[in-house]
This record gives C-alpha cells, sequence and structure tokens, in this order.
C-alpha cells in the first residue's frame, strides 16, 4: 500500500489544503509538522529538491516518489 507523507508547517495554507483534500477523497496521509525543527525542513527542501511547502511524497515500500506541492497533488489526484 501506498502511503502519502505530507512535510509541512501548521500554518501553511497549502499545506492544510492537501490535508484537506486527501481526507476528502479518502487517501490516507501522515502530516509532518515541522513548526520547530528548521533544520529538518531545510534537509527535507534538500533531499527532495524542492523549494516550497508542502513538500509532498509518495512512499511505494522503500521507494520515495515526491508529488511535489498541493498544485502538483491536485494535478495528480485528477
Amino acid at each position: 500500500m501506498d502511503t502519502i507523507f505530507i512535510y509541512g508547517v501548521s500554518d501553511c495554507p497549502h499545506c492544510l489544503r492537501a490535508c484537506a483534500d486527501l481526507m476528502d477523497n479518502d487517501v490516507p496521509y501522515i502530516f509532518i509538522e515541522m513548526d520547530f525543527a528548521k533544520e529538518y525542513r531545510e534537509s527535507i527542501k534538500q533531499k527532495f529538491n524542492w523549494t516550497t511547502y508542502p513538500v509532498i511524497v509518495r512512499v511505494k515500500g522503500k521507494e520515495e516518489i515526491l508529488i511535489g506541492g498541493y498544485e502538483q497533488l491536485k494535478e495528480s489526484m485528477k
């Protein structure tokens, strides 16, 4: 089973909208709140080569596949 991880911050409207859209579509996800983890936030941005939040990743087994941000998530759900 695939798992969606949303790396984000709690006051980000795009992060919250991504969570709401996944919930509305009954897609299980894990939200990783990074409000107080500046170094970790930067390491996630570097790891996935993504500069904005949220950073949305699909995990298939041991493979991590970058979806992107909120706009890319919306597009992938069509």
